[in-house]
């Protein structure tokens, strides 16, 4: 294996913007590793990392991380103990953190030379221990732990629409007032935000544009983590959730025309009074 001086150079910025990622720390010496990757939050501030001292040692303890822009950290080591303290000094850099941290961890073997595979137990077997290599599979496995994150925020969305659609197939119409329509609007609007606006994980990372010999290495492990299904799967559930955004808007707005239909027909009894009580008077 290459010595740790050559290793866990900072990933390339891409201006303008802030880099899709950043390494830190160095990979530990072994051929049997942990990688680590967990979503601390909605951003990585990348742009500070490489300054903040504290956080180099941190990391470099640690082992090696890839710190990505789109919230998740993943980390090549021999054990998980450090982790913490390095992810209490990254969270420095985190914007919107996690209530709830998704975590993924798989099982590495670099065997110089060796066939690339993943096993049926989930071990990834690697032929070096080049940076682009752990690059690709870190890239993965933070794809994998996003798409659990929006696995969870969509299922929050359509567990909180259990009770409307209850509501209506057993009494025919929807007690919900507007404002509690209008805030279910507001859920599903804001779950599809922070889903479109963070990694895709359906598409090919960039990576392999520069290195197409990973092409093979990548296919594996997208279908040992169904990157590709669990991204249709969700687009299927965010267009069932745009249906019920349209429900819950004609709901409103049927609520809507109905108080308005009530406070014309008030209005015109309150002028027939009117008009009746003028006519006794008179």
């Amino acid at each position: 294996m290459p010595d740790s001086g050559s290793r866990a150079q900072p990933a390339t910025t891409k201006p303008p913007g802030w880099p899709d990622e950043v390494a830190l720390g160095a990979l530990p010496p072994g051929e049997t590793l942990i990688v680590h990757a967990r979503h601390l939050g909605t951003r990585i501030d990348t742009r500070g990392l490489a300054a903040d001292t504290v956080l180099r040692e941190l990391a470099a303890a640690a082992g090696l991380t890839f710190a990505f822009r789109y919230g998740v950290a993943v980390t090549f080591c021999t054990t998980v103990n450090r982790i913490p303290a390095l992810d209490k000094a990254l969270l420095a850099h985190v914007r919107e953190p996690a209530e709830h941290q998704e975590i993924e961890t798989a099982t590495v073997l670099i065997t110089d030379g060796g066939k690339e595979r993943v096993d049926d137990d989930g071990v990834i077997h690697l032929a070096d221990d080049e940076e682009p290599r752990l690059l690709l599979v870190a890239t993965v496995l933070a794809h994998s732990v996003m798409l659990s994150r929006d696995e969870m925020l969509v299922s929050d969305v359509f567990n909180s629409s259990v009770p409307l659609v209850a509501d209506l197939q057993v009494n025919g119409k929807a007690r919900l007032s507007i404002p509690e329509c209008m805030r279910m609007v507001g859920g599903v609007l804001a779950a599809r935000h922070r889903v479109m606006g963070t990694a895709q994980a359906g598409e090919r990372p960039d990576l392999l544009w520069d290195h197409p010999d990973l092409d093979r290495l990548y296919t594996r492990l997208e279908a040992e983590y169904e990157l590709g299904e669990r991204a249709e799967v969700l687009e299927r559930k965010f267009g069932a959730l745009g249906d019920f955004t349209e429900v819950l808007l004609d709901i409103a707005q049927d609520k809507r025309a109905v108080r308005l239909e009530v406070a014309i027909i008030a209005l015109i009894a309150v002028e027939l009074l009117l008009s009746i009580s003028k006519a006794i008077g008179g």
